[in-house]
C-alpha cells in the first residue's frame, strides 16, 4: 500500500474537526489531511438547538431563539441568562467548507481502519487508500480504536426523531418553547416554534442500543395538544448519539481526541455543540502557545459519579432516566434546571436537585 508523511492528520471531518481546523487555519504546519469519506457539504442536514448563557460561533445562523420556555404543562418561565436556540447544521457545515476553502488541506475521501504508534514517535493511520503517517493524529471517529464509549464503563444511546410541521392555522406561541412533554413512559419531546403556524418538533428516548424510531408519535401529541388543528410534515429526521465516557488513554501524547469521542457529548445532556466550540478554542489556545494538548478530557468527579448514576439508570430500566429528568425539571426553576444539566451551578444550589432526584435513585435501588 502507498504511504504518505504529513505534520498533521485529521481522523474525522465533522464538526469538532472543522472547527480546530478553522482555529488553526492560520498556524497549520504545511502538510495537513483529513481522512473522512463523507466531506461537510455530503452531510444531511439536521437541526440542533442548544442553549447557552453567552454568545456562540453559532447563533448567527440561527432560525429561532428563545428566552422563556415551560415543562409539559406547567406555566411558562423565564430561562434567564439562557437563550435557547435552533440552527440546521447544513448551514454550519456550508460556512465552515467556506472559510476552509483554501487552507492547505488534502481532504482524502476514504475510511480509517486503525491509529497506531511508531518507534520512531511517528503515528501511522491505515486507510483504505494506503497508510498516512504524521507528527500529530486528531481523532474524533469513535468507531476506530480507542472506541467511544469506553467499553468497560457503562453506555447507552440517545435515540432521536424530529419532524419540521406547519399548521392550517396559528397553533403555537412562538415565544415560549416546550422543553420537556414526556411522550410515553420512555420517550419525551420538545417542541421549538418558529411562529404561529411552524414548529420543529422532536422526541429522544433513553436505551441501551441505537433503535428505530419513527414520526407517528409526534404526530398524535401534536393532534392532542392541538386539538381543532391539521399539520403536515414536509421534513423528518432522525438519529442516534451515543452516550458513554471518552478513553482516557490514546497511542500516545500527540494522539489527541475531539468532539463526542473527547468526552464533550454529556450523558445527562445529549449533543454538546457549545461545549465542541469551548473546547477547540482551547486546544487552538494551546497549540498556538506550544503547550502540551491533554489526549482526552476528564470530567470532576461530583460530575463523572453523575454521569455514571445516570448511565446505570439507562441500563436497569430506560423509563428512570426520564423519569429522573422530569423530577428535576419540575422542582426547581428552569434557569437552574438548565445550569445543572450544562454543569454550571454552584455547589450550594444542587441540594434541591439531588432531592427531587433522590425518589428515582432510591426506587432503582429497589429494583436490583
Amino acid at each position: 500500500m502507498s504511504v504518505r508523511e504529513y505534520d498533521v492528520v485529521f481522523v474525522g471531518g465533522g464538526l469538532a474537526a472543522s472547527l480546530l481546523l478553522k482555529e488553526l487555519r492560520k498556524e497549520l504546519p504545511g502538510r495537513v489531511a483529513v481522512v473522512d469519506p463523507s466531506p461537510l457539504p455530503t452531510q444531511p442536514s439536521v437541526h440542533w438547538s442548544y442553549w447557552s448563557h453567552e454568545r456562540t460561533p453559532y447563533d448567527r445562523f440561527a432560525i429561532g431563539a428563545w428566552q422563556r420556555a415551560k415543562v409539559g404543562d406547567m406555566p411558562p418561565e423565564s430561562i434567564a441568562p439562557y437563550t435557547m436556540s435552533l440552527v440546521r447544521s447544513g448551514d454550519v457545515f456550508a460556512d465552515l467548507a467556506a472559510r476552509l476553502e483554501s487552507a492547505p488541506v488534502d481532504w482524502l475521501r476514504t475510511s480509517a481502519r486503525s491509529i497506531g504508534s511508531r518507534d520512531d514517535g511517528m503515528y501511522e493511520v491505515s486507510t483504505d487508500a494506503g497508510v498516512l503517517r504524521a507528527c500529530w493524529v486528531f481523532d474524533s471517529a469513535c468507531d476506530i480504536g480507542p472506541a467511544f464509549p469506553t467499553p468497560h464503563r457503562p453506555g447507552a444511546v440517545l435515540n432521536g426523531t424530529g419532524i419540521r410541521v406547519t399548521s392550517d392555522r396559528p397553533a403555537f406561541d412562538a415565544a415560549t418553547a416546550t422543553l420537556f412533554d414526556p411522550l410515553d413512559e420512555r420517550s419525551f419531546a420538545y417542541l421549538l416554534p418558529l411562529g404561529p403556524d411552524e414548529a420543529l418538533l422532536e422526541s429522544a428516548t433513553f436505551g441501551p442500543v441505537a433503535e428505530k424510531t419513527d414520526a407517528a408519535p409526534l404526530l398524535r401529541y401534536l393532534m392532542d395538544r392541538y386539538p381543532g388543528a391539521s399539520f403536515v410534515a414536509p421534513h423528518e429526521e432522525s438519529g442516534s448519539i451515543p452516550l458513554g465516557f471518552p478513553p482516557l488513554r490514546t497511542a500516545g501524547p500527540r494522539h489527541v481526541l475531539l468532539g463526542t469521542k473527547r468526552g464533550l457529548v454529556k450523558p445527562s445532556a445529549g449533543y454538546g455543540i457549545v461545549r465542541i466550540v469551548k473546547e477547540s478554542e482551547e486546544l487552538a489556545r494551546l497549540w498556538r502557545e506550544h503547550r502540551p494538548l491533554a489526549p482526552s478530557r476528564r470530567d470532576s468527579r461530583p460530575w463523572a459519579l453523575l454521569d455514571t448514576g445516570f448511565l446505570q439508570l439507562v441500563g436497569k430500566d430506560p423509563r428512570l432516566p426520564l423519569a429522573l429528568l422530569g423530577n428535576v425539571m419540575r422542582a426547581v426553576p428552569l434557569a437552574r434546571s438548565l445550569g445543572f444539566i450544562d454543569e454550571q451551578l454552584p455547589p450550594r444550589q444542587l441540594a434541591s436537585i439531588f432531592l427531587s432526584a433522590l425518589p428515582i435513585v432510591l426506587q432503582s435501588a429497589v429494583r436490583k
